[in-house]
């Protein structure tokens, strides 16, 4: 037995250490060691329920957990889920971070859908503000470079859409609990000084005013204002002069909206013409008597019932929230011509998906007017127009229940009942109001002789200059 041993051993290592096979002995060899080195540092458990999870509390169990006396705990106890903090911010307060306001500045070409789809919002909620900017429409027309807030809740829809008019003042759209949206207006106080300008003519009045700084606009005023009694290119001559009263306003220094023109006074072949603002936003003389037209009541040649009124304070009927009619709706068939109840400037033309076509006009002094759901417009943006020109034709154009026509009167750029509201219709001053006018005029005049002054003082100091650098 022991030589058959013997012999299987020699042939064995023979096999072994020659060739490749001497490389398959060692492997085999080494991989042996290390199962008997792993089962010598790793013991299987034998009951896992012996065995207990150490405290995290307990600093200095730090090696293998050890072996104890079965637990006689109850199974709650030995919930070992229970036991273990899977979540390690369970016990941190959380935080909801606010979601910032997305804020876009308009681009040529830009469409409140082409914003709105670009930003992800849904177009509902664009119309929905629509809806809401029917009474007002101060989202459009888009102008490059005004600014536009967005904010957003959670979930990624619009709660508000903000505008900014200018420096003095935004308006915004609000998300109520119903889904329509509400408007608002933030207004900051502007800060008004007045400044009187004195000049002579040079070449033509328009570009002597233009010297002094006066707008196109206020330019274009005095002309309206003074037509009448003088002819700005024949009458006026070479050193014939001319005092008006400027008044601006600004917010911490920065200069807010146009200059407005408030009294004026040139001298025309040795005759002096005047023109004072009054409260009602009209011009007078110094004699109180009117420079300016007055408005008409009626947008139309005849009296059409009121089919829905002015109501500045109107609940919408489902939601419950302010939804006011800032005009009146007259009971107008379709193609009726409408009328420019004042003189003025058409300072917009355009579609509103909820308002229709509609047409702007801003008169002289503080007026101005809208006309909605209009068939047919016949004017341009920038033409000048008389009182009971014939604008545009009635219809029934945009969300309407039939033909009317919805009519709006803006003193200072907040409606009013254009059919209760007093408007100028008198062409003199009335007898309880003389008393500010005559204030007003006492002191304008005051200013433009105190300014008229100060030119004389400093042309008498250039000449004086000039003969001292002669001597």
């Amino acid at each position: 037995m022991s030589f058959i041993f013997m012999q299987f051993i020699t042939r064995l290592s023979r096999w072994a250490l020659s060739g490749p096979r001497a490389w398959l002995s060692i492997i085999g060899l080494v991989f042996v060691v290390l199962l008997f080195v792993y089962r010598a540092l790793v013991s299987p458990t034998e009951n896992p329920d012996d065995y207990v999870i150490p405290s995290a509390n307990n600093s200095k169990s730090t090696t293998a957990p050890s072996k104890v006396a079965p637990s006689l705990n109850t199974d709650e106890d030995n919930n070992y889920d229970s036991l273990i903090t899977t979540d390690p911010l369970q016990n941190v307060e959380k935080v909801i971070a606010p979601i910032p306001s997305i804020e876009y500045v308009i681009k040529s070409g830009d469409t409140l859908a082409r914003i709105f789809a670009s930003l992800g919002l849904s177009s509902e909620s664009m119309y929905a503000v629509l809806e809401a900017d029917q009474e007002f429409l101060v989202l459009e027309p888009l102008r490059p470079n005004d600014a536009f807030s967005f904010e957003l809740d959670e979930d990624g829809e619009l709660t508000k859409l903000t505008r900014r008019i200018d420096i003095s003042k935004s308006v915004s759209y609000v998300r109520h609990e119903n889904g329509g949206f509400s408007y608002e207006e933030h207004i900051t106080p502007i800060t008004y000084t007045h400044n009187a300008v004195h000049s002579e003519i040079v070449g033509n009045f328009y570009l002597s005013a233009k010297k002094v700084g006066l707008s196109d606009t206020n330019i274009l005023l005095i002309h309206d204002v003074l037509k009448g009694r003088v002819n700005f290119r024949k009458d006026l001559r070479v050193h014939d002069a001319f005092s008006v009263i400027i008044k601006s306003g600004s917010i911490d220094g920065v200069k807010v909206g146009e200059d407005q023109l408030e009294a004026l006074e040139i001298t025309v072949k040795g005759q002096t013409y005047s023109a004072f603002l009054h409260s009602d936003g009209r011009f007078y003389d110094r004699d109180g008597n009117s420079l300016t037209p007055s408005l008409l009541r009626w947008p139309t040649h005849k009296q059409y019932r009121i089919s829905s009124p002015f109501n500045a304070h109107r609940l919408h009927p489902i939601t419950g929230h302010p939804a006011p009619h800032n005009g009146v709706d007259l009971a107008t068939p379709s193609g009726t011509e409408v009328l420019a109840t004042g003189d003025g400037v058409v300072t917009r033309v355009a579609t509103h998906k909820y308002a229709g076509k509609y047409v702007v006009i801003d008169y002289t002094g503080p007026y101005s007017s809208r006309f909605l759901h209009l068939s047919k417009i016949l004017v341009k943006k920038g033409q000048k127009i008389k009182r009971g020109q014939v604008i545009a034709l009635s219809g029934n154009t945009g969300r309407t229940t039939g033909a009317h026509l919805h009519y709006e009167l803006h003193i200072r750029g907040r409606p009013v009942n254009p059919m209760t509201t007093d408007i100028p219709t008198t062409q003199s001053i009335p007898a309880d109001k003389r008393a500010e006018y005559n204030a007003n005029v006492q002191y304008w005049q005051g200013m433009m002789e105190g300014a008229q002054d100060d030119v004389q003082v400093a042309e008498d100091g250039s000449d004086q200059g000039a003969d001292s650098e002669l001597d």
